[in-house]
C-alpha cells in the first residue's frame, strides 16, 4: 500500500519522490504547479487553444507513465518545459498528418448514402469501438463514455466520478490513445470503417 502525503505547501523536492513513488495527490499538486507554464509553451507554439490543452494532457500522462524515473532528473522544470516544447511540435506535425489523411477520406465517402448503408455501417462501427473499449480499464471505460460517447465535460465527469479533472484528463488520454491504437493496427478491419470511426471520436 502506498504511503499517503500531506504538504502544506509546495515542495518540489519532497513532492518528485511522493509522484515517483505512485502518490496520485502529489502529482495534482505537482500538476497544478506547472500546468499553466506547460500550456503557455504549448500555445506559443501551437497558437491553437485546443491543441495547447491536449499538449498539456500528453504532457502529464508522460510525467505519470514515467514517474518511476523523476527521481533520476536534475530539475524538473527544465526538463518538463523541454518535453513540453517538444510536444508541441510533434502535435503540429500530427495534426497537419491527420488534416491530410481527413481531406483524403473525405473526398472518399460517397456524397449520399442509403439508410440501410448507413445503419449497416453505424452498428459495424458500434462494434468496433465496443471490441477496442474491452482493452481498458474499468475507471477509462467510465471516463471515456461519459466524455465521447455522452458527451460530458471533463470538470463533469469529473464530480460524476469523484475525482479530480486533471485525473479524468489522464484517464481520457490513455482510453483515446489506447482506442486509436486498436483500430489502427488490426489490418483485417475494413481501413475505411476505421478511420471514420477515428475521425468521429477525434475530431
Amino acid at each position: 500500500m502506498l504511503a499517503k502525503h500531506s504538504f502544506s505547501a509546495y515542495d518540489e523536492v519532497a513532492i518528485i519522490p511522493a509522484v515517483a513513488a505512485g502518490d496520485q495527490k502529489a502529482f495534482e499538486q505537482l500538476f497544478f504547479q506547472h500546468k499553466d507554464r506547460v500550456y503557455t509553451i504549448a500555445l506559443t507554439y501551437t497558437e491553437n487553444r485546443m491543441i495547447a490543452e491536449e499538449v498539456v494532457q500528453d504532457v502529464f500522462v508522460r510525467v505519470w507513465k514515467n514517474r518511476g524515473k523523476l527521481k533520476e532528473i536534475g530539475v524538473f522544470s527544465s526538463w518538463i518545459y523541454t518535453i513540453a516544447r517538444n510536444r508541441s511540435l510533434t502535435a503540429l506535425q500530427k495534426i497537419a498528418r491527420e488534416g491530410q489523411r481527413k481531406e483524403a477520406l473525405i473526398a472518399y465517402l460517397p456524397t449520399a448514402v442509403s439508410d440501410t448503408d448507413e445503419r449497416i455501417r453505424d452498428n459495424y462501427t458500434e462494434a468496433l469501438l465496443e471490441k477496442a473499449m474491452t482493452r481498458l480499464t474499468p475507471q477509462q471505460r467510465k471516463v471515456f463514455e461519459l466524455s465521447r460517447i455522452q458527451g460530458h465535460s471533463r470538470k463533469e465527469v469529473a464530480e460524476m466520478l469523484n475525482l479530480t479533472p486533471a485525473t479524468v484528463s489522464v484517464h481520457l488520454t490513455i482510453a483515446l490513445r489506447s482506442i486509436k491504437t486498436y483500430l489502427t493496427s488490426h489490418p483485417e478491419l475494413p481501413s475505411f470503417l476505421c478511420s471514420l470511426l477515428i475521425v468521429r471520436l477525434f475530431f
